[in-house]
């Protein structure tokens, strides 16, 4: 299907004709994409989810089928609700990698925290971005730290966070004991043979973090997600 490349907001319809199998089959057998998969903690993502079910009055975040969140311990909701969720992301873009040689990048939201520059230098070359060049992506992440972000928030009056920022004080009132049952070394490997079980790749939760790319090449179609 071919569709002239117009701005949504400037093209004279109202609509896109779209094909929902040419998009998904794109995933699984159009070298020219590329995509990033930026994963964080399993455990830690799992744990402002679960205080926010726990918190929720409405039926549809408060219950799990006829039985309300806040009946079920952080143990279950991890293991029979957030890791197979987990589970099922990381192991749709590990085949998209294996079917599709080099179009997909995976790495560790920790990789990046770590080595920001180095990490998001690779991912724009992945993308085909390479027109960054090292003193650009240098002042982009200098800009990006908390001290600026906040300085120019308090300028314009508003937030630049968004969900993230909803996201971290979700996590911040999660309970003691939560926090600490999701510390447990145990539960951690018990959490991580799951999801070895599962067909997740063990190594992209190995320490010190790691971003794991695979073969570039040309593309026309780039996405990038969150996890």
């Amino acid at each position: 299907m071919n569709y002239a490349h117009v701005p949504v907001d400037l093209a004279p319809h109202a609509f896109i004709p779209v094909s929902v199998g040419d998009v998904d089959a794109a995933a699984w057998n159009d070298a020219r994409q590329r995509m990033v998969l930026v994963y964080g903690d399993p455990i830690e993502k799992a744990l402002p989810s679960f205080n926010l079910r726990q918190s929720q009055v409405r039926p549809v975040y408060g219950r799990s089928g006829e039985r309300p969140a806040a009946d079920r311990s952080f143990d279950e909701y991890l293991f029979k609700h957030s890791l197979p969720a987990y589970a099922k992301m990381m192991v749709s873009y590990q085949a998209m990698a294996r079917s599709v040689p080099g179009a997909v990048q995976i790495v560790s939201e920790d990789a990046l925290r770590a080595e920001p520059v180095r990490i998001l230098s690779s991912v724009l070359g992945h993308l085909n971005l390479d027109r960054w060049k090292s003193p650009l992506i240098d002042a982009v992440v200098n800009l990006a730290r908390r001290e600026h972000i906040v300085a120019i928030e308090r300028e314009l009056g508003r937030s630049l966070m968004g969900s993230r920022r909803s996201r971290k004080i979700a996590a911040s009132s999660v309970s003691e004991p939560v926090v600490r049952a999701a510390r447990d070394p145990g539960l951690r490997r018990k959490a991580l043979t799951l999801l070895a079980s599962m067909g997740v790749n063990p190594t992209y939760f190995e320490v010190p973090p790691v971003a794991v790319p695979l073969e570039a090449g040309a593309a026309t179609r780039r996405s990038v997600y969150s996890a």
